[in-house]
C-alpha cells in the first residue's frame, strides 16, 4: 500500500475513533440527564406524598386565633363539610368574623390522588378603607400552585403586602389571572412550584397573610362596599365555581353556595 493509501486509512480510523468518542460522550451525557430526571421525579413524588395540607390549615387557624378575636360564623352543615359521592373527595370549611373583618373563610379541599389544598379569604368590614385578601395553595399531582394577593381599589392595594414582595419574587411569582388584574395589587404571590418547594410556598403565603393583618390593624375608616362587590363578582364568575371537577364532584348548586360563602 502506498503512502497515500496508508494516510487515507489512518484518517478513516481517526474519524471512526472520533465519532465513537463523541457517541460515548453523548451517551454518558444522556444517561446522566435521564438519571437526574428520574431522581428529580422520585424526589417530587415523595415530596408530594408528604404534603401536609391539614397541618397547614391548622397552622393558619392558629395564626388567626393568636392575632384576632375570632367569632365563629354559623354555617349550613353541608358547607361546613361536604363529601363527594363514593368517597371521591371532601371540602371542610370554617368561617369567622372579627371587629375589622366581616368574614374569614378557611377551607381544606381534599380529592385523593388529584388535588389537596387550602383556600383562605378575608373580607374587611365595609366601613374600612381596606382591600380583600384571597389566597390558596393547591397540591396537584406534579406541581404546587400558590397564590396570595389583595383586591380592591388602586390606593388600597398599591402598597399592600410590600414587606412580602422580596419573598414572592424569589419564588418566581408572576402576574395573576387576567380577569383579576384590575382589582389585584400587581405584586402579589402567584407561583407554580415543584412539590418539594411546598414549605416555601406555604411560608410565603403565611408571610402575605401576616403583612395583610398588619396593614389591616391600621386601616382608616372609609367605604369599601363597591370594591368588595367587584371582588365578589370577579371571583364568582371566574373562580372555583367555574371549575368542572368541583361541579361534577359536589354539584352545581353546592358550588354556587360555596363560592358565595368564600367571596360575597
Amino acid at each position: 500500500m502506498d503512502d497515500s493509501g496508508q494516510n487515507r486509512g489512518q484518517s478513516l480510523r481517526q474519524q471512526i475513533e472520533t465519532s465513537l468518542g463523541h457517541g460515548l460522550a453523548l451517551g454518558k451525557q444522556l444517561l446522566a440527564e435521564a438519571t437526574h430526571r428520574a431522581r428529580t421525579l422520585e424526589e417530587d413524588l415523595r415530596a408530594r406524598r408528604e404534603v401536609d395540607v391539614e397541618g397547614m390549615v391548622a397552622g393558619l387557624r392558629a395564626r388567626l386565633s393568636d392575632q384576632l378575636s375570632l367569632e365563629p360564623l354559623p354555617l349550613d352543615s353541608d358547607l361546613a363539610e361536604k363529601r363527594a359521592a363514593l368517597g371521591l373527595g371532601s371540602i371542610r370549611t370554617q368561617a369567622f368574623r372579627t371587629d375589622k373583618l366581616r368574614k374569614i373563610v378557611l377551607s381544606h379541599v381534599a380529592v385523593p390522588t388529584v388535588l389537596e389544598g387550602l383556600a383562605l379569604t378575608l373580607l374587611p368590614q365595609t366601613d374600612l378603607d381596606a382591600p380583600c385578601f384571597a389566597s390558596d395553595l393547591m397540591a396537584l399531582p406534579w406541581r404546587i400552585s400558590v397564590n396570595a394577593d389583595v383586591y380592591g381599589q388602586d390606593w388600597q392595594t398599591r402598597e399592600a403586602l410590600k414587606s412580602a414582595r422580596t419573598t414572592f419574587f424569589r419564588l418566581g411569582s408572576g402576574p395573576g389571572p387576567a380577569w383579576s388584574a384590575k382589582l389585584g395589587s400587581a405584586h402579589g404571590l402567584h407561583a407554580k412550584l415543584r412539590p418539594r418547594q411546598v414549605e416555601e410556598g406555604f411560608a410565603a403565603l403565611s408571610q402575605g397573610l401576616a403583612a395583610y393583618l398588619s396593614e389591616l390593624a391600621d386601616a382608616p375608616p372609609g367605604r369599601s362596599q363597591t370594591p368588595q362587590e367587584q371582588f365578589f363578582w370577579a371571583f364568582h364568575q371566574n373562580g372555583p365555581r367555574t371549575r368542572a371537577p368541583l361541579r361534577k364532584l359536589f354539584g352545581e348548586d353546592w358550588v354556587e353556595r360555596y363560592s358565595r360563602l368564600l367571596f360575597e
